[in-house]
């Protein structure tokens, strides 16, 4: 009897395995088809008169099957309305940018942000399930010309780096999950010679890496274009003074001069800013966003500073009440200029709170270890020795997903800065390696600092939170996030 149990068990589990790699290819072949309809839609899209922008909206509406894409279908209807800023963004972004980027970048950046499916069950090699991540984070060197001060890359030589067929396995095993979006970080990513031919084979893929944007040139802005498939984001700190204290001298102008190389050449970019106590006002200045606009960037990225790697230093924090202002802020220039900006840390209502440990995304730096977070430094796990799906699937990267979104203020997301009592607790119970020297400080020296700062943050975004996002509730359908 018990053998018919079990292999009544085999059975069953086999036929979930068809099940759930027919949903897979079901999944995929409408993600194919909703990129090119979307690619194809978009070139259309930029040489015809305003009023047909609302054939966006229209695409995004055939795909609201749940309340949650219904809202982004809602909100993206809006946003290319007359009155929104979708149209002129589109005017300038769509008629700015090589057709090759449009195709291979731009419509997979957006299928990703939006309709990535993560209900397709993976397995590991000891049969524990796993849904797909929406992207990766490499860091295939931390090899910099820079030594900007805070910054958690150090010294490292060629021989740190992550070696290429490690690299190109690691992509193709996340492709095979369903991941087609990845970023490129470090270090400083244009000194690991390899890659623009990993861009280049990977082909169906989406790249974005972050730059100082001193080494770029008319050459590499050119094989951007060509390939189609990769958009710089370049790290900026404000104005020229802002900047070239983290930076060092000349790195305003480099930066200017890397921005008008991409935008001459037809490339997209984004812009990437740190922010801290000492550049809040310039880069929350719209003085700032319309230099941003005016050199060409598509859209742009806002890090809040977290404490990590060389000399830590928590008084450039943004203070609790500055990141109120940047909340609002950001809110504020989404409507009033033709330009995205995504908040990582204010707009957890979007994303549902922290994306860390494979949940939405993950990070492998130079060495192969399997990070949860960029900014969180400890690991298990290295691609070297496994696979990535048995990297996902371990006990420290299953904890964070289930811990996630660590309480229920989504505008509270960081484990390491609005939660510091859960990072700790994590590191203790799986003791994992710090990735490099002095990663433990955050949780160690710096932990009565980090407890401060999160209760000056939880006394403000509290009441936030109650007045101005019940709309959480449902974008994510669940009640727990509504006012008591």
């Amino acid at each position: 009897m018990a053998t018919d149990v079990k292999n009544v068990g085999r059975r069953n589990g086999k036929k979930q395995g068809l099940l759930d790699r027919g949903k897979s290819i079901v999944e995929k072949t409408k993600e194919r088809m909703f990129v090119y309809g979307l690619g194809e839609a978009l070139g259309i899209i930029g040489q015809a008169p305003e009023e047909n922008y609302s054939r966006i909206a229209q695409l995004f509406r055939g795909e609201a099957s749940d309340p949650r894409r219904k809202m982004v279908a809602d909100w993206v209807e809006n946003y290319f309305s007359p009155q929104g800023q979708g149209r002129q963004l589109v005017k300038r972004v769509l008629t700015q940018i090589h057709p090759n980027v449009r195709r291979n970048y731009l419509a997979r950046f957006i299928n990703t942000l939006v309709f990535h499916d993560n209900s397709v069950v993976h397995y590991s090699s000891d049969g524990r399930e796993v849904t797909a991540p929406a992207c990766v984070v490499l860091s295939p060197t931390m090899r910099c010309n820079l030594r900007c001060h805070g910054c958690y890359a150090g010294s490292y030589t060629k021989e740190d780096d992550l070696p290429q067929d490690v690299l190109e396995r690691v992509i193709g095993e996340a492709r095979d999950l369903g991941v087609h979006f990845y970023i490129v970080s470090g270090g400083e990513p244009l000194i690991y010679e390899p890659l623009f031919d990993v861009f280049k084979k990977f082909k169906d893929c989406a790249f974005q890496f972050y730059t100082s944007g001193h080494l770029l040139n008319e050459q590499k802005a050119k094989k951007i274009v060509e390939l189609g498939n990769v958009v710089p984001a370049i790290s900026i700190e404000g104005f020229k003074e802002q900047t070239e204290l983290r930076r060092g001298p000349h790195a305003f102008d480099r930066v200017m001069r890397a921005m008008d190389i991409l935008r001459e050449a037809r490339a997209l970019f984004a812009f990437s800013v740190t922010v801290t106590r000492l550049n809040f006002e310039e880069v929350t200045s719209e003085a700032f966003i319309d230099l941003m606009i005016e050199k060409g960037a598509g859209y742009g990225w806002y890090f809040t500073y977290v404490p990590i790697g060389r000399n830590p230093d928590t008084s450039l924090m943004p203070t609790a009440e500055q990141r109120d202002k940047l909340r609002m802020f950001i809110n504020r220039i989404r409507k009033v200029r033709p330009i995205l900006v995504a908040d990582f840390w204010n707009d957890g209502a979007l994303s549902e709170g922290c994306l860390s440990g494979g949940r939405r995304y993950l990070h492998i730096n130079n060495r192969g270890d399997v990070e949860p977070c960029v900014f969180v430094h400890f690991a298990v796990d290295n691609v070297k020795e496994k696979p990535l799906v048995d990297c996902l699937a371990s006990d420290w990267m299953s904890a964070f997903r289930k811990a996630a979104p660590f309480g229920t203020n989504l505008l509270r997301p960081c484990p390491i800065i609005d939660h510091p009592h859960v990072l700790r607790g994590l590191v203790k119970k799986f003791n994992p390696h710090p990735t490099h020297e002095g990663a433990e400080t955050v949780i160690t020296e710096l932990a009565e600092d980090m407890d401060r700062y999160s209760a000056s943050v939880k006394a403000i975004y509290d009441k936030v939170w109650t007045e101005e996002y019940q709309w959480a509730a449902v974008l994510h359908q669940k009640p727990q996030y509504r006012k008591p």
